[in-house]
């Protein structure tokens, strides 16, 4: 179920926008909520395929991609992010699971890295790891 639907558009339009995707519809809908409270705004996708149709149709447009790590399908959402860093360098992406152990070695380096943030989580540990990945400069040295 794709939400391609930015909640309350007009006066939103100056607000960071932010792709969720997330297999976990109740998880999908705790972000969202928490995000648009906090004065983002917020496009969702339960699956990796939905959230690249998204990242194609609107680059340049999301500011942000924040993914699970573990999703259904054919590709999960590491390979996602390699997929929107080959179309969009510049465009974050930053993942969250509830999955992955302390002793993996992919999980170590996304947390050394703060990119990671694990499940489950508060609304203001989310609310402040999306505000400083959104103030983080981009590999090309300019903050977004």
């Amino acid at each position: 179920m794709e939400n391609m639907v930015e909640s309350g558009c007009g006066e939103n339009s100056g607000k960071p926008l932010i792709l969720v995707a997330d297999d976990e519809p109740s998880i999908l809908q705790y972000i969202e909520h928490v995000l648009q409270v906090a004065n983002y705004r917020v496009i969702t996708a339960t699956t990796v395929e939905e959230a690249w149709k998204i990242v194609q149709q609107q680059q340049g447009e999301i500011e942000l991609v924040l993914t699970d790590i573990v999703m259904p399908g054919s590709i999960d959402g590491q390979d996602l992010a390699k997929r929107i860093q080959q179309l969009d360098p510049a465009l974050p992406v930053v993942f969250i699971t509830g999955a992955l152990s302390e002793a993996d070695d992919r999980a170590a380096i996304m947390v050394e890295k703060q990119l990671l943030l694990r499940k489950p989580f508060f609304p203001q540990q989310l609310i402040d790891f999306v505000g400083a990945q959104l103030h983080r400069e981009s590999p090309s040295g300019v903050a977004r």
